[in-house]
């Protein structure tokens, strides 16, 4: 089998062994029909032969394609052979559901217990705290939406004294208050409304909510000004260093807080729970694939749709 093939097939397998584990049990190949070994052979697990009418008939039960039917018949195969050396089979007619049960109970055995959350190793989990201690340990927050005119530290002199120009003709705007018909003072217009403007959008100016600290992510000049907010609605003026001009207006704030490792850990394993979960899923999958023969005969997918109807049920 190509290597580009296997690789695919190994993948397939990840993802389905991913969606076994966390159910209660695995069902059994759906039912075949009777003249199933008339339809080409389209993969072999072990000698086992995976047939198109098989492929169908999980594509219809799952209601899904045909690589994803293959990779699940495939898998069980896997999963059922090695939990086979367990028991002897039992008669014809128990088989499958027999083989099912030994599925289930190798994947709870084997697989489970080293899925749960508390097998994320400690060194992992105090990584993902240290990379994101900001969210953790911080002073006053403030949320803010705020204007931007982007400027950077190399920007040549005339391009930025167009983007200073600019930045200042914002600022007139939002401080304008136009009388309306009755007399009294129009609000100036709000700042979705200038990001959407066809005339700002071309003068670059953009729009973004973030979580202000004094530092970061917009640089000091931006966190002082935040900083002397405190109502909804309240906007710093018009403000600048080398990275760009901003103006900043007040939604929300966090009071400061200094969370320990020890009280974010549970928090952060849930979190990082289900990624790491089907990482490890992966990494089985590959192991347990590379001691079974598996072959594959991509050339009878298009003979698909010769498979014949399964039985309808009861």
């Amino acid at each position: 089998m190509r290597a580009a093939t296997r690789f695919m097939l190994v993948m397939g397998i990840g993802t389905m062994l991913a969606s076994l584990a966390p159910e209660t049990g695995c069902s059994s190949r759906p039912r075949r029909p009777a003249d199933r070994a008339s339809t080409p052979v389209v993969a072999t697990v072990g000698g086992i032969p995976i047939r198109a009418a098989d492929i169908a008939a999980q594509m219809r039960a799952r209601n899904i394609g045909a690589v994803q039917a293959l990779s699940d018949l495939m898998t069980f195969e896997i999963l059922a052979r090695a939990a086979a050396a367990e028991t002897q089979d039992p008669t014809r007619g128990e088989q499958q559901e027999l083989r099912a049960l030994k599925v289930q109970r190798l994947v709870e055995r084997e697989i489970e217990p080293g899925i749960s959350p508390a097998a994320i190793e400690d060194g992992e989990v105090r990584a993902v705290y240290e990379r994101g201690k900001a969210r953790f340990v911080h002073d006053r927050l403030v949320q803010i939406q705020i204007l931007c005119l982007f400027t950077g530290a190399r920007m040549k002199p005339e391009p930025r004294a167009r983007v200073e120009d600019n930045a200042r003709r914002l600022r007139a705007l939002l401080q304008t208050r136009v009388p309306t018909a009755r007399g009294a003072a129009a609000a100036p217009p709000g700042f979705e409304e200038i990001a959407k403007d066809p005339i700002w959008i071309d003068r670059k100016v953009s729009l973004t909510t973030v979580w202000q600290q004094e530092d970061q992510p917009f640089p000091p000049v931006v966190g002082r000004a935040v900083q002397a907010l405190s109502r909804p609605g309240d906007t710093t003026d018009l403000v600048g260093d080398e990275t760009g001009y901003y103006i900043a207006r007040y939604l929300a704030e966090k009071p400061p807080e200094n969370v320990s490792f020890a009280e974010a850990e549970p928090l952060i394993r849930r979190e990082m729970y289900e990624p790491w979960r089907r990482q490890k899923f992966l990494q089985l999958s590959l192991g347990m694939s590379r001691t079974h023969d598996i072959e594959v005969f991509p050339e009878n997918f298009p003979r698909l749709a010769e498979s014949p109807e399964p039985p309808s049920p009861p």
